[in-house]
């Protein structure tokens, strides 16, 4: 088998004339194909280096030599390979984080100088600067993302981002679950709202805001009791833009209970009483159009604010519904199907919220763990036919 090359290898040719004629390979130009210099003559320790020799098809807009990339120009080149397989507000979230985070602070430096403690350093500063955790997680995956390609290309050795940790951050505000209580103070609130039924079922089937907004009649077999989930709306630079779900898995059909499938058929019916019959959207506008996903954020947190429960996100209601389903003891994978997740991991890692009712109803004596299950379940019973019967006298 023949070895292969690497940069600044050269390799030979004999001549009819006698001489040699060698090429040597300087770098590569921004479609990811060799740039070589060529030469007839004598091949000696003189030589020139291969700085020196001329390239007829380099351009000063093409890449330069792997010595000579800076951060800043792989980083429009990485995102332009990625662009076909990223979702368009994805694509357009990289482009800022690139565009107003990445490049100037690190974009002056060339790939195969950048050190793990000056991507740390970066981290660092943003955090001094009061961004989120959420937005220096983001730009550690797309450096992460973009030095390993450079790695696949052979033009960096190693991956300054992969051992780069972000820095410690105090836990400031996160996702919410709300409990059974807090759930029927919302929806008595968004009842008194056109779309207070839009809510119910949101807390009822886990979807997300873009998917309920995208939500069509013919995506519901209400006699089988089943959606499917096909569409989802999202917003990129406060347009709205029609797509597909947010991941391959996000592709999914679920089975409605009967009380959400008659929650469907009040919908129907509700639009038919506005002069709506034949609209193509199960929510929409007054007019009858499809729904503006930040329109219910908003609406979200007003609710929230009549309810008087504090901040309410339009996501958290997504998060109520996978932990008062987790609460119930339905399977994680059940779960992360349902809400179309890639991986479980992620339902337990960021979905999961645990109620004070249920650190309530899974504390046990001592007694009670060394029992057998069976006899700890009667020991149960009577506790609690104890305690009523004390509460009756009382």
């Amino acid at each position: 088998m023949m070895k292969r090359r690497m940069n600044d290898e050269g390799r030979g040719k004999k001549l009819s004339s006698g001489s040699d004629r060698w090429q040597v390979t300087l770098g590569l130009d921004e479609r990811a194909r060799p740039l070589r210099g060529n030469r007839a003559g004598k091949m000696t320790m003189s030589t020139p280096c291969p700085d020196e020799l001329p390239v007829a098809d380099h351009q000063p807009e093409r890449l330069p030599i792997p010595s000579h990339i800076r951060l800043a120009d792989w980083l429009p080149l990485w995102l332009d390979l990625k662009r076909p397989i990223l979702a368009p507000k994805t694509l357009a979230n990289y482009a800022y984080v690139i565009d107003r985070h990445l490049s100037p602070l690190l974009g002056h430096h060339r790939l195969q100088d950048l050190k793990a403690s000056e991507v740390r350093a970066a981290y660092v500063e943003l955090a001094n600067q009061g961004f989120s955790k959420s937005l220096l997680h983001q730009v550690r995956v797309i450096l992460r993302q973009a030095l390993q390609e450079a790695v696949f290309d052979e033009i960096v050795l190693r991956n300054a981002a992969e051992v780069a940790r972000l820095p410690s951050f105090r836990r400031g505000k996160t996702a919410r679950a709300l409990n059974a209580k807090e759930v029927r103070a919302f929806l008595e609130a968004a009842h008194n709202h056109r779309l207070g039924l839009l809510f119910e079922f949101v807390i009822a089937s886990g979807l997300r805001r873009g998917e309920v907004c995208a939500l069509r009649w013919t995506h519901l077999d209400l006699d089988m009791g089943q959606l499917r989930v096909r569409e989802n709306i999202t917003v990129v630079n406060g347009k709205a833009t029609l797509g597909t779900p947010k991941t391959e898995s996000g592709i999914r059909d679920l089975h409605l209970a009967p009380e959400t499938v008659s929650l469907l058929r009040r919908q129907l019916l509700a639009q038919q009483a506005e002069g709506l019959r034949g609209a193509s959207h199960v929510f929409t506008n007054i007019k009858g159009q499809r729904l503006y996903p930040d329109s219910l954020t908003k609406l979200a947190g007003k609710i929230a604010e009549q309810a008087r429960l504090g901040d309410v996100r339009f996501h958290d209601l997504r998060h109520t519904y996978a932990s008062l389903m987790l609460s119930m003891g339905v399977p994680m994978e059940v779960i992360s199907e349902k809400l179309g997740h890639s991986r479980p991991s992620t339902t337990a890692d960021i979905y999961r919220h645990v109620f004070v009712e249920e650190h309530e109803r899974h504390t046990f004596a001592l007694g009670d763990l060394l029992t057998p299950k069976p006899l700890r379940i009667r020991s149960a019973a009577r506790r609690a036919d104890h305690q009523e019967e004390n509460e009756r006298v009382a």
